[in-house]
């Protein structure tokens, strides 16, 4: 039968043959079904499994948010308990600005320098963090991490993930350190933060919980400054999304009040930035891949500032360099 077509003052009518079945369509002349169609066996089958391919995703993508919620509501509790044990101390706001850390929250000296004092290098020290941590673009065994692992034999694990802030480490804290049985834990993050403007009274209040609970378990928190980044060598691309001057400038501004924090706690101390800046007076930006990420060449000067924390903390010995006496008169 031969297609046929007829127009009304409101709809079209159209008849078409569909596996030897007449059809008919009525269409609304603004171009909508008005009624029904039939479809032929083909059109139902591609229907049915698009459908059912629908139901499949639509029932992974369930799956996937109670699992989120699941994950969010262990990492809620797990701060209400914390912050419920710190409130018994003194530490009385979820959100706490580098003052009111500084004011309210009183480790235990004697406890953290008894800690450290058993501390040795063979015992399990994880080191928690963003890139600066993982080492972005660079080979495991060449990161500051993977260096004194292989030279001075210190058992570090690596527990740093690309992209990390603080409140992602806290939220995995209890995982990755506490239930790895870690002696010491090694925290270095808030970069991602900074460039990602938050506040930075929520970030200090995260890296303080961190420690906070590190204490609770009898681990050994280490605090470490994230590197400034050069912002002369971030990819111009970059810098369409982020004001690297400004983030520069919070940076310098965390990492004084990371300072303080270890100070006024007495808890021992990595200051990459400090030492790196010292160390490379000149070329600065010669020891990045890009401006904010370190090349193997910036992991070995992070392994030599780590290094000679970890001396000053008594877990590695301090080697002497010996006396050349070819020259002695």
């Amino acid at each position: 039968m031969a297609d046929e077509k007829k127009k009304y003052a409101d709809q079209t009518v159209e008849k078409t043959s569909v596996d030897g079945m007449t059809v008919k369509t009525w269409t609304l002349n603004d171009k909508k079904d008005s009624l029904f169609r039939i479809y032929s066996e083909e059109e139902l089958a591609a229907k049915e499994r698009e459908y059912e391919q629908k139901m499949i995703e639509e029932a992974e993508e369930r799956f996937r948010e109670r699992e989120r919620r699941m994950n969010a509501q262990i990492a809620q509790d797990m701060a209400a308990e914390l912050q419920e044990e710190m409130e018994e101390q003194g530490f009385v706001s979820s959100v706490v600005g580098a003052d009111d850390v500084l004011g309210k929250l009183r480790l235990d000296p004697d406890q953290v320098q008894e800690a450290l004092s058993q501390l040795t290098k063979d015992d399990r020290i994880i080191c928690i963090g963003d890139s600066l941590v993982y080492g972005f673009d660079v080979e495991g065994s060449l990161t500051w991490i993977g260096i004194l692992r292989r030279e001075e034999r210190i058992n570090l694990l690596n527990a740093g993930i690309n992209g990390d802030t603080t409140e992602n480490m806290f939220e995995r804290f209890f995982e990755h350190v506490v239930q790895l049985e870690a002696k010491a834990v090694v925290i270095l993050g808030g970069g991602n933060d900074v460039f990602g403007t938050t506040p930075l009274e929520y970030v200090t209040s995260n890296y303080a919980m961190m420690v906070q609970m590190a204490m609770n378990y009898g681990i050994v928190p280490i605090v470490a400054t994230p590197t400034e980044p050069d912002h002369k060598k971030v990819p111009k691309e970059w810098k369409q999304f982020i004001d690297y001057d400004e983030s520069c400038r919070k940076i310098q501004e965390y990492n004084r009040w990371l300072r303080e924090f270890a100070k006024v706690n007495q808890l021992p101390l990595i200051d990459f930035d400090k030492e790196m800046h010292s160390r490379l007076k000149a070329g600065y930006g010669r020891f990045f891949i890009d401006g904010a990420h370190p090349n193997p060449a910036g992991h070995r000067m992070m392994a030599a500032v780590a290094k000679d924390a970890f001396i000053e903390m008594g877990l590695l010995e301090k080697k002497e360099k010996p006396v050349d006496h070819r020259f002695d008169l």
